[in-house]
């Protein structure tokens, strides 16, 4: 009986009584009505709390977001700087549309240009990714700027860890390149998004090992120091070598639209990759290289 309350607890009245369906794991690319509603829900609050109003009887937006917005303006939308109105009704409606109209990648697009803002408030985060959790999108909010497609919150934990080993200072590179490659992801820029991926890996093989120019070279020798298993050094070899043959990914073709890459295969690169570097660094960590 317990189980029973506790389940409709979580449950609104109609999708207990079977009227409405149960809550379902959205799709990539997908943002239910739901999702959009308190997405904006946090916004909103943000918004409305900078809300100021002039001695003329206006309202405007106060610091941080009235700079935010304006440089979103700017250096997002690349419109003229002078055609900004610091008014917050406008601004207020403006940003509204983008939760109510915009598909995916105009939602998240904004969302992680607010998150990577050096004046964003750092709750942000933590918000727009537990609204993420609890409307069950295929997104997650990592390293408290990027947001990330995910395929399970087991991938998802493996992805959170590999930003945690990569935090030390000389794994830097390897890091950006991880958080492009999520950011490529999310926008279905797929050919991309391997190629950081995989150079994210490279990045690390090359801190642990600098005398190495490419990826394979670095496995070969870090074979010998740390003990990575022959079958596990081959296979990442041979994935290497599939970024490196197919056109569009890393060499001269990168604007080639031809490239057969597709979301499947970026979103297995970006969670093979993410867990071999952790891999990699622990690795490394457990043989004294680090």
């Amino acid at each position: 009986m317990a189980e029973d309350i506790e389940q409709r607890m979580k449950l609104s009245f109609e999708q207990a009584e079977g009227i409405e369906p149960l809550p379902s794991q959205l799709k990539l690319r997908e943002v239910s009505p739901k999702l959009r509603a308190f997405l904006w829900d946090r916004i909103h609050s943000y918004l409305a709390d900078a809300t100021e109003r002039s001695e003329y009887g206006s309202s405007y937006l106060d610091k941080p977001w009235s700079m935010i917005l304006k440089e979103e303006h700017v250096y997002r939308r690349h419109r003229m700087a002078d055609d900004f109105k610091n008014n917050a009704k406008g601004l207020i409606k403006e940003t509204r549309d983008i939760f109510e109209n915009g598909d995916y990648v105009a939602i998240f697009g904004w969302l992680e240009f607010v998150l990577k803002h050096p004046a964003c408030p750092s709750k942000v985060a933590n918000e727009i990714d537990a609204s993420l959790r609890f409307c069950r999108a295929a997104y997650r909010v990592v390293e408290h700027r990027v947001i990330c497609p995910i395929a399970s919150d087991t991938e998802h934990a493996s992805i959170v860890r590999a930003f945690a080993d990569l935090a030390a200072t000389q794994f830097n590179g390897a890091r950006a390149h991880l958080g492009k490659a999520a950011s490529h992801l999310t926008v279905g820029a797929y050919a991309d998004s391997v190629r950081e991926s995989i150079h994210a890996v490279e990045a690390v093989c090359r801190t642990l090992d600098p005398s190495a120019d490419i990826l394979s070279k670095a496995l070969k020798k870090l074979e010998q120091k740390i003990s990575i298993h022959p079958a596990m050094k081959n296979g990442f070899t041979s994935l290497y070598a599939y970024t490196s043959d197919e056109k569009g990914i890393r060499h001269a073709l990168l604007d080639d639209s031809t490239a057969k890459v597709d979301e499947a295969d970026a979103l297995f690169m970006f969670g093979a990759c993410s867990a071999f570097v952790s891999y990699l660094i622990n690795k490394a960590r457990t043989n004294g290289l680090l």
